[in-house]
């Protein structure tokens, strides 16, 4: 080994800044990517490369991860969270396990920004408290007007998504196929992760909840990973990519998702959400479901790697490319995606439990007592000018005839509620 690495140390008000040089190291290969971190150190050693760093601040212990990699330069960044004075003289008592198959434990290794709506410190909470946390988060941030705005909008000019058509093939390019053949490899020796899963189905269901945020970004970004909000969609509507949490069944997941993806997103409206349900069922029945939930899933991982998300990476995506490589149990898979089609029906006419339904029909009757106030304007206008003669009265009725404001308003008065 050669201590032959260049690096640099810096601080923040929360962290130290670690950025390393390695030129002769093959970046991609990101399980090479670890700062062991202690107290006042931390070493990092991957071949050629070892290299000890003393640091000017007490760290959090751990492990690090990558904040940043500049492919270009070889650089690798680190932040490495500060131990808080707090943290030295009360640390926890109890502390839980979370991510994908509870495989992780202590800090997160990445701070995340709060607007993300993630749960910063996982690890003081349990499974239970978490899903509290989640129903009040919910509560808090649901807008009834927005939801309601959208829902009335959405019958008028489904408000300008597609949501029809057949799904594409799934087809990974060259770049993803060699980063999911990295990415499974970091843990060859290691599969006992994977195969001595016992709860396949808590697996089973929190993949589920991923794809079907990513089913969302995609129909309302017409397809295309958008780097302006995709990665916020999905870490935003993925209940367990925001929480951490695990559901006890289908029914649970899908009221989850209905909720999240009406809360959250810029269009919010749960005939998305339905059709997002559907976009899924039709892609594991029409593809192999193996390489289409791999496509999605580097569609996740493509939208997180260069933001705040990339934490999620980490967490979840990169083990469920491994789970499906090693471990997936393809029979309970497919009993998940019956009760998933079996129960939208139900959970889509269900309310989602915020008081939205009241809100929809007041603004309706607000709407319509608006367009009764225009025309009774028109009508007294009208009446003003009967004495014009039956020649324009003729020609002012074809116009009406053709007035686009009446389809709208045909159809604000045919809305049905759901629920």
């Amino acid at each position: 080994m050669s201590d032959s690495v260049k690096f640099s140390i810096s601080l923040d008000p929360k962290h130290a800044v670690v950025i390393l040089e390695v030129p002769e190291l093959d970046v991609e290969h990101e399980s090479n990517l670890v700062l062991d971190v202690y107290p006042r150190e931390c070493i990092f050693t991957a071949a050629p490369y070892h290299a000890r760093i003393t640091l000017d601040a007490d760290v959090t212990p751990g492990k690090a991860f990558p904040d940043k990699i500049d492919y270009e330069k070889n650089t690798v960044t680190f932040r490495i969270p500060l131990e808080s004075v707090a943290t030295k003289t009360e640390p926890p008592k109890n502390l839980f396990h979370y991510g994908f198959g509870q495989l992780y434990h202590g800090p997160l290794v990445l701070e995340s920004s709060q607007e993300l709506r993630m749960l910063a410190h996982p690890e003081l909470y349990s499974l239970t408290d978490r899903m509290q946390l989640m129903r009040k988060a919910e509560v808090k941030d649901f807008q009834c007007e927005h939801y309601g705005m959208d829902h009335i909008q959405f019958q008028i000019d489904k408000l300008g998504l597609t949501l029809e058509g057949s799904p594409s093939a799934p087809k990974l390019s060259d770049d993803q196929s060699y980063r999911i053949r990295v990415i499974v490899e970091e843990k060859q020796r290691q599969p006992e992760l994977y195969t001595a899963i016992e709860d396949h189905r808590a697996i089973l269901l929190g993949l589920i909840d991923i794809l079907l945020a990513i089913c969302y970004d995609r129909l309302t970004n017409g397809n295309e990973l958008n780097e302006a909000n995709s990665h916020i969609n999905i870490q935003r509507i993925s209940a367990t990519l925001s929480f951490f949490v695990e559901f006890d069944s289908v029914e649970e997941l899908l009221r989850s998702f209905y909720r999240r993806s009406c809360t959250y997103p810029f269009y919010r409206n749960k005939e998305i959400s339905k059709a997002c349900v559907n976009r899924l069922l039709t892609s594991a029945e029409s593809f192999n479901i193996r390489e289409w939930i791999k496509h999605e899933l580097m569609f996740a991982y493509d939208a997180f790697k260069a933001t705040d998300c990339a934490v999620m990476n980490h967490y979840y995506v990169k083990d469920y490319l491994r789970y499906l490589e090693l471990a997936l149990n393809d029979k309970l898979l497919e009993e998940c995606l019956k009760d998933l089609e079996k129960l939208l029906a139900e959970v889509h006419q269900e309310s989602l439990g915020f008081g939205e339904d009241e809100t929809v029909q007041q603004l309706l009757m607000e709407i319509m007592g608006e367009e009764d106030s225009d025309s009774t304007d028109s009508d007294d206008s009208d009446s003003n000018d009967d004495e014009v003669g039956s020649s324009d009265s003729e020609a002012d009725s074809v116009v009406e005839d053709e007035n686009p404001n009446e389809n709208v308003l045909e159809k604000l008065m045919n809305l049905k509620l759901s629920g």
